[in-house]
């Protein structure tokens, strides 16, 4: 009887050590850890877009880590660059000088982008970038470890022009911009875009970040004889917001238009009525149906994903495809292996050129309609129900 209960209880022993053994928490135990970054403004004016991309991210490492084909534990290191170049680089040096770290997801705004894309190249440490869409980010050093999911501004300004003069018929413009190096990127590239159309442009004015007041600027154009059809800003949501409420008080029944800086509900939101009928280049459009959709609201975050949230979710799954392909122990060879990915995800299929630019990026022509922004097919202003500002 005494070697019976003897033998049972050895049986239970081993498979209670096998059971563990095999269990998910011995499991992820036995994975290797590795860091992965995350930067964008989580503070300051662009914080909703910032912390949008942050959870898309956080998603996306979630999930990898309940995966059972990946031999790593991965970890999301999130810094705030505050819009700020300088804090930018500081954070960037914090993040690259921590040797756990494989990689990183950065950046919405393109100032702080071109002062951190030499942090990351001296460091070794592949970045890629879910917003900022200044050319020289990829296009003037070409560094190996920096790559950008977005495509850039010219692609989105070719796209602008080429809907609102030879689509809408509207060749007289306004120029606008903000005068840090994005906004002056957008200058180069929008007055670009409409001289290979041969569209006219009556003014230009560069405004400072930070200012508010814009009736100066804005009381001028409209006094131009002949005048504008289009205002264009190139910029982002503050200052954007802030020029089309001024419009609207100023009785300026001008088309509003700008790039993927204005793809936030910030801007509907700061703007509220005053935004109708504005008219942009935006980022993918991922339908509320989607599995990334449902995955974000299940996930609890409070935080609307934003424009930029499935390029952030899209770069971090590429990137850990990348590892999974070569590991993340030697960072030249996946900086180079990132580059050479073609992956397929929610924006669809994601290939890089011989800077490390996408060559796709879902772009997308969207109006401010009712306080949100829609997809120009389908709204009531393809549709004809609601008049075209600048007509």
């Amino acid at each position: 009887m005494k070697r019976v209960r003897g033998l049972a209880i050895g049986l239970f022993l081993v498979v209670w050590t096998l059971l563990f053994c095999l269990s998910p928490v011995a499991f992820s135990a036995e994975k290797k850890l590795v860091k992965l970054g995350f930067i964008g403004p989580l503070t300051g004016p662009n914080a909703a877009v910032g912390l949008g991309a942050r959870n898309s991210a956080d998603l996306a490492v979630r999930q990898a880590n309940e995966r059972t084909d990946l031999p790593y534990r991965f970890e999301l290191v999130v810094l705030d660059d505050a819009s700020d170049p300088t804090t930018g680089v500081a954070a960037a040096t914090k993040l690259c000088s921590d040797p756990l770290v494989a990689a990183a997801t950065t950046h919405f705004n393109s100032p702080v982008g071109l002062a951190t894309i030499h942090v990351f190249h001296r460091y070794g440490v592949p970045q890629m970038f879910w917003g900022g869409i200044h050319p020289d980010i990829t296009n003037k050093h070409n560094y190996l470890e920096v790559t950008r999911i977005c495509p850039n501004t010219l692609v989105e300004h070719d796209n602008l022009v080429n809907f609102v003069v030879q689509k809408l018929g509207y060749k007289d413009w306004s120029i606008i911009y903000d005068m840090t190096s994005y906004g002056k990127s957008c200058l180069d590239a929008v007055k670009r875009s409409l001289n290979k159309v041969g569209a006219k442009i009556h003014s230009e004015d560069g405004i400072a970040v930070g200012a508010t007041d814009f009736r100066p600027i804005l009381s001028k154009i409209k006094a131009l004889k002949p005048g504008p059809q289009v205002i264009y800003y190139g910029g982002v949501v503050t200052e954007a917001a802030l020029i089309k409420i001024q419009m609207t008080e100023l009785g300026m029944k001008h088309l509003y238009t700008g790039v993927t800086g204005m793809d936030s509900e910030t801007f509907n939101a700061t703007a509220k009525e005053a935004a109708e009928g504005t008219l942009i280049i935006g980022k993918a459009h991922i339908d509320e149906t989607s599995p990334f959709v449902k995955a974000y609201k299940a996930a609890g975050y409070k935080e609307y994903y934003e424009a930029t949230g499935p390029y952030a979710y899209d770069a971090v799954n590429l990137i850990i495809e990348a590892i999974k392909k070569v590991g993340p122990e030697d960072k030249k060879k996946l900086a180079k292996a990132i580059r050479e990915m073609e992956y397929h995800g929610i924006l669809g299929v994601t290939k890089f050129d011989e800077f490390g630019q996408t060559l796709s990026g879902g772009l997308n022509v969207k109006v401010s309609q009712d306080k949100k922004w829609v997809l120009w097919e389908g709204s009531d202003y393809q549709k004809g129900k609601r008049p075209i500002p600048g007509k």
